[in-house]
């Protein structure tokens, strides 16, 4: 039987353990950093702009982007609605795709079948036996993932353009905006794109460092999305200058010349198994000058990418040259991969191309990291970041974050409590934020302790809620 919590079983257990909490209270709660409060106090700062938001929450798809899908559409006599509806297919199957079997677990796999086998046949079953008993390759064909790898010729690269480009885009520029904001500091001139398929990183960047970027370099196996990103990225505003773009199909053999900014975005899942995907992160993390961003879906598969990556660059000897830039506070283990079956992912919400459909808003959800090379810095904000939707309700707020020490923890946060301008904070704050907030002692009180009863009712609500 499997050691892992079920989801149901882990939610028990986690609302247990808040009732617990609140039943016998520790004196340990969360409250508004001294100089924000000082800010908010003064009129100088509004609750809803503190430090901690991380905006955009909605991305503008970009303005040019439909005329140009539809120019090609028309001069390739592509139907709309038929794309459309492939599209929705291509994506369907990305969002359900799981990692490749590695070799021992393969050998697992095929000791099952031979016992099902075995079961139903009274026969045993040698491994070169499978390809010629029809009976054996049905059950191994039920219990082992077909992976492969997507081929994106010319039709299947504008499929994937109308539906994934514009949800890519506005992930990454949401992760760019972050670290233009948060490191103004940083000036990029060269751009590294592994996996560059239509163009969505250029895209993103331009939006931030186009006026200092000066060369992007682009690797995509594929010559029709090399192609089609080529065609698209001259109707884009701004407009990039073509002569800073290249283009090429396969990985350059030397670690040399680095980059300022490296980026694998949706990439990783085509190799074919760990030790793949683990040589990839080295050689982008040795072209890494500055910063290495790595982008999956928010699945669990695409998480478990993400956290390989992390714990893979974060493991390597000199431990001082690299910390977690975002969405991390912390370079410790990651909490949520080792006691939950759930992925860390953010969401993000964006509108979809009108292409065979009306438009309509969607919501992308994802997993990435962003890693600097360099120490921590001993002034760098490590404030709790929010690792799950905001559960607001009448008086209180429940926040689920990762915090600094590298642990998942959850905070219902009051007026009584913490304080108005700690919850309104708070209250303010969405899924992806961090909390300016730091760790203080209180007593608790005879009051404390009948708003605490109080708070337990409602707590129940947000459980039958959630």
């Amino acid at each position: 039987m499997s050691t892992r919590l079920t989801f149901m079983r882990y939610k028990q257990m986690r609302w247990r353990y808040i009732f617990i909490f609140y039943q016998y209270s520790t004196k340990q709660s969360m409250q508004l950093i001294q100089s924000v409060d000082e800010l908010i106090t003064n009129n100088e700062l509004k609750h809803k702009h503190h430090p901690g938001i991380r905006k955009p929450r909605e991305v503008e798809q970009p303005s040019w982007l439909l005329n140009a899908i539809k120019i090609i559409l028309h001069d390739e006599k592509i139907s709309q609605n038929k794309l459309n509806e492939d599209s929705k297919k291509l994506e369907a199957h990305i969002l359900n795709r799981r990692l490749p079997l590695e070799k021992e677990d393969i050998k697992y796999k095929l000791d099952l079948v031979a016992s099902k086998y075995e079961q139903a046949t009274g026969e045993s079953l040698s491994d070169t036996e499978l390809d010629d008993d029809p009976k054996a390759m049905k059950i191994f064909k039920s219990v082992v993932y077909n992976w492969e790898p997507i081929n994106y010729d010319k039709y299947t690269s504008l499929t994937y353009v109308i539906r994934r480009s514009v949800p890519e885009y506005t992930v990454l520029y949401k992760i760019f905006s972050e670290i233009a904001n948060s490191d103004k500091s940083f000036i990029p001139t060269t751009l590294f794109d592994f996996g560059s398929g239509t163009g969505t990183v250029m895209w993103a960047a331009s939006q931030f460092w186009v006026d200092s970027i000066k060369e992007y370099y682009c690797i995509d196996v594929s010559k029709h999305m090399n192609n089609l990103s080529e065609y698209l990225i001259k109707n884009a505003t701004p407009n990039i200058n073509p002569s800073y773009i290249f283009y090429r199909q396969f990985f350059p053999a030397s670690p040399v010349p680095t980059y300022d900014i490296v980026v694998s975005a949706y990439s990783l899942f085509e190799l074919p198994n760990q030790n793949a995907r683990l040589e990839m992160i080295s050689k982008l993390w040795q072209k890494t000058q500055h910063y290495l961003v790595i982008v999956e879906k928010g699945t669990n598969a695409g998480f478990t990418i993400i956290n390989e990556a992390r714990d893979f660059v974060l493991s390597q000897k000199n431990k001082r040259s690299v910390h977690v830039f975002s969405p991390c506070p912390h370079d410790l283990q990651c909490p949520r991969y080792t006691t939950d079956d759930t992925p860390c992912n953010f969401e993000i919400n964006y509108m979809t191309l009108r292409i065979g459909e009306t438009c309509k808003t969607n919501k992308e959800r994802y997993s990435y990291v962003v890693l600097k090379k360099g120490e921590r810095p001993e002034n760098d904000i490590n404030w709790p970041r929010i690792v799950r939707p905001v559960l607001k309700r009448s008086k209180h707020v429940l926040c689920r974050v990762c915090t600094a020490s590298g642990e998942l923890q959850e905070h219902i946060f009051t007026t009584w409590k913490n304080g108005k301008n700690t919850y309104r904070c708070a209250r303010s704050s969405e899924w992806g934020d961090q909390l300016p907030f730091q760790p203080v002692e209180i007593e608790e009180t005879e009051e404390t302790k009948d708003n605490t009863k109080s708070t337990e009712e409602e707590i129940k609500e947000t459980r039958e809620a959630e």
